[in-house]
């Protein structure tokens, strides 16, 4: 039962992140980031967001910290 509510809620996460990431302005951040997968901690207080870009593996973590400067925000 809790690892359907953890999918669940991880899935609500993955959408709300993408719909948040398409009203982000930062320049490093790639235009074609994919949200691939979130894993949630068992209690829920931690979740860890995988990402992929089109653009390669460089352009990528370059999102990476375009999005971890905009924490606050997310």
């Amino acid at each position: 039962m809790a690892s359907f509510k953890a999918g669940r809620l991880g899935e609500d996460i993955k959408r709300e992140l993408t719909a948040i990431m398409r009203e982000l302005k930062d320049p490093r951040i790639a235009e074609f980031l994919t949200i691939v997968r979130v894993d949630l901690s068992n209690d829920l207080s931690h979740c860890k967001v995988y990402v992929s870009s089109f653009e390669g593996i460089e352009k990528a973590k370059e999102s990476v910290k375009g999005l971890t400067s905009a924490s606050g925000y997310i």
